[in-house]
């Protein structure tokens, strides 16, 4: 005769579970926004880098056109 298996879910608790998950989730979440605001502020360094390059030659070319 077959026996059944019983599961006693009188313990059974999903709170530490998910208080693990919501702090990985946040940790990850925090790490994407610092990544993401590193990334604009190397995007605008190098935009005015090159904005600053771009008006040098400028200078230098209006330089070259009056001498």
């Amino acid at each position: 005769m077959a026996q059944w298996h019983t599961v006693n879910l009188t313990n059974f608790d999903l709170a530490p579970a998910a208080r693990t998950a919501q702090h990985v989730s946040g940790t990850v979440a925090k790490r994407t926004l610092d990544v993401a605001k590193d990334a604009t502020y190397v995007g605008v360094g190098l935009g005015l880098l090159l904005f600053q390059r771009a008006q040098v030659q400028r200078r230098e070319f209006e330089r070259s056109l009056r001498d």
